[in-house]
């Protein structure tokens, strides 16, 4: 058998003389160096992993910042807005307010319905407005008010001028002026009253200020820009000079009326009855009247006379049906015999403001006359 030659790389080297040829040969590390990078190289691990939770943990959290309460809150305490902040709860359907920077002051001024814990969850049936119940020793008073004065439509809130409307002078009182009795910011205000709720000290007061004007407010509102000092002292000083001269009026009037009337030169006095069957209402000092002949019935042998006007008077010292007057002697002695020639005491009959006296006196002497001729008439027929 022919012995078949090895390749040169497959020849067997030999010992300790050349060294191996092919691939590289590799060297291997020292087992101090293979920890050092196992240890480093969880380092790494362990950072990536903490800062990879801590840039996505926000996306998996389902809490939600929510309004509430920082401190205890006890029942009808009024609450501002430092009495809110924030937590991240998992409120669900829990009746809650989602936090925003404006949502403690919502609440600013009202008052707890009912005791609120320190962190409990806020939510608006826990509160109400102040002035809509009575809290703690608080009375209800209605303020009415009459907005006649107002320049403009009123509205909550408005500043006003609260005013006794004042009473005019009469005969037995003499009133009181028009005047400021305070200024006001409208409340629970209606469109003609406020509702209130006060303490018992304040209550007595609305109470004494309304008995005081009259059971009603008058109302002003403040002009753009007005001041409500000077303009309650600029309203009072007009309304004080209308009551003086209301009130020298009528103290006028009252001289006049208690001034016994008396004869002027050349005059005389008579004093006439009238007969006010015709008016069943009756007359009175100043009425203009129609003094009436009130005629006479006829008899069979007698035609006597139709029922006629005279002529027109008003009445002045007039009471109890009868009239003082104060005529020169002609006249005096017409009324002093007017009854005796009429055989009867004169009638009247009163004429309404803006009648035509002549024609109603025509009117009625033409319907007189004719019942006249007419009972005339009837007189002859059963005699």
């Amino acid at each position: 058998m022919t012995d078949t030659p090895l390749l040169p790389e497959e020849a067997p080297a030999a010992s300790g003389s050349v060294p191996a040829r092919g691939r590289k040969a590799r060297k291997a590390l020292p087992e101090s160096t293979k920890r050092i990078l196992l240890v480093v190289g969880g380092v790494f691990l362990l950072i990536a992993s903490v800062a990879a939770f801590y840039f996505t943990s926000d996306a998996f959290d389902e809490r939600t910042p929510v309004l509430v309460s920082a401190v205890s809150i006890d029942a009808g305490e009024t609450v501002s807005a430092s009495y809110f902040t924030s937590e991240l709860v998992l409120a669900g359907s829990i009746p809650h307010i989602p936090y925003t920077a404006g949502a403690p002051s919502a609440f600013e001024g009202l008052v707890a319905a009912h005791p609120i814990a320190a962190g409990a969850l806020v939510h608006p049936d826990m509160f109400i407005e102040g002035d809509t119940v009575a809290v703690g020793v608080e009375l209800e008073i209605i303020v009415p008010l009459d907005v006649s004065l107002a320049t403009e439509e009123l509205a909550e809130f408005d500043q006003v001028l609260l005013i006794d409307p004042g009473a005019a002078p009469t005969e037995q009182d003499e009133g009181r002026p028009r005047r400021v009795v305070r200024p006001f910011q409208l409340a629970n205000f209606d469109g003609s009253q406020m509702r209130l709720l006060v303490t018992p000290e304040e209550w007595a007061s609305w109470t004494a200020d309304l008995q005081a004007v009259g059971g009603t407010f008058m109302v002003v509102d403040l002009g753009l820009g007005a001041e409500a000092e000077e303009m309650t002292g600029r309203l009072d000083a007009v309304w004080l000079d209308q009551w003086n001269e209301a009130l020298d009026e009528m103290a006028r009037r009252l001289a006049e009326a208690n001034q016994t009337p008396t004869a002027g030169p050349g005059e005389l006095e008579v004093i006439v009855a009238f007969d006010t069957s015709l008016v069943p209402s009756g007359v009175a000092e100043g009425d203009l009247v129609l003094v009436i002949d009130p005629g006479e019935a006829p008899l069979a042998n007698n035609p006597g006379r139709p029922r006629a006007v005279i002529r027109t008077l008003e009445l002045s010292n007039y009471s109890g049906g009868q009239m003082q007057m104060f005529v020169p002697p002609e006249e005096w002695q017409y009324w002093l015999g007017l009854s005796d020639d009429l055989g009867a005491t004169p009638m009247v009959l009163p004429v309404p403001e803006g009648t035509d006296t002549d024609d109603m006196s025509a009117r009625l002497n033409a319907e007189w006359q004719t019942a006249w001729e007419r009972a005339v008439a009837d007189a002859g027929s059963a005699g």
